[in-house]
């Protein structure tokens, strides 16, 4: 083969293997310290630029968190009842093994579920063994925190994970040996001053993109990882609605960029 037509064919297969990598992109799982930049410090400009903004937006800087708490005047300092919280979860966070945590005004109350009250939390819980469907479930509780703006209320976030490897009828007939990983959801206990949990809000998606579970947070999300989730729409990925697509469509096509 004449060198112009090796030159050509070598160069074509290079193409091709640069288009099928761009549009088959790798993923690396563990950050690579050759291909690290040093980031050089802020300059005096840009520092400024962000201390205005914090100003602008009333941002709570680490300096301002503890004296907002503070100025609630809450009963309970702030550690107590992180540790309060971790304790509630501890005992009551598969079943409420200690139902006097909860205070007789409690509310659950999550993305899609409730409000419910006391009784009803405490029967619904009871009617779903999760760690019989899930015996290595670990929810991995992180960024425990007090609300400055609720001195009352401590935000948490969890990122759970488990395997079906249990039967828990009927909504697991038996067992999937599926495993499923949640986004991560934004959760949150709000005490009263006898240090009795007076709301639990859980299940609130923080990223839809992430895991296996379709976006879903709660329970939703684990069973439809495992192929047993509830068939209405609050349990199933998000989609857009037709009154939705309808109003994109009108509003592009008014805009002049014409219907995609």
């Amino acid at each position: 083969m004449p060198r112009r037509r090796w030159l050509l064919l070598a160069l074509a297969l290079g193409t091709a293997s640069l288009s099928f990598v761009s549009r088959f992109p790798t993923r690396s799982t563990t950050p690579s310290r050759t291909r690290r930049t040093r980031l050089g410090a802020l300059t005096k400009e840009e520092l400024e630029t962000v201390k205005a903004w914090e100003q602008k937006e009333e941002v709570v800087t680490d300096a301002r968190e503890g004296d907002m708490i503070a100025s609630h005047k809450f009963p309970i300092p702030a550690e107590e009842l992180i540790q309060r919280t971790k304790l509630y979860l501890a005992k009551n966070q598969y079943g409420i093994k200690e139902p006097d945590m909860l205070a007789e005004d409690f509310e659950f109350v999550g993305q899609v579920i409730g409000p419910l009250d006391k009784a009803t939390f405490i029967r619904q819980l009871g009617q779903f063994d999760l760690l019989v469907a899930f015996p290595d479930v670990k929810v991995r509780w992180h960024h425990f925190r007090v609300d400055p703006y609720d001195a009352s209320r401590v935000w948490f976030t969890g990122r759970s994970m488990g395997t079906n490897l249990g039967a828990v009828p009927p909504l697991i007939s038996e067992a999937t040996n599926k495993a499923y990983e949640s986004p991560p959801e934004a959760c949150s206990l709000r005490f009263n001053e006898q240090g009795q949990v007076v709301e639990y809000t859980a299940g609130y998606v923080m990223d839809r993109r992430q895991g296996n579970t379709g976006g879903r947070g709660g329970l939703l999300g684990p069973l439809y990882a495992i192929g047993k989730g509830f068939p209405f729409p609050e349990a199933q990925p998000y989609e857009w609605s037709w009154q939705r697509k309808l109003f994109t469509w009108l509003g592009e096509a008014l805009a002049g960029d014409g219907p995609k």
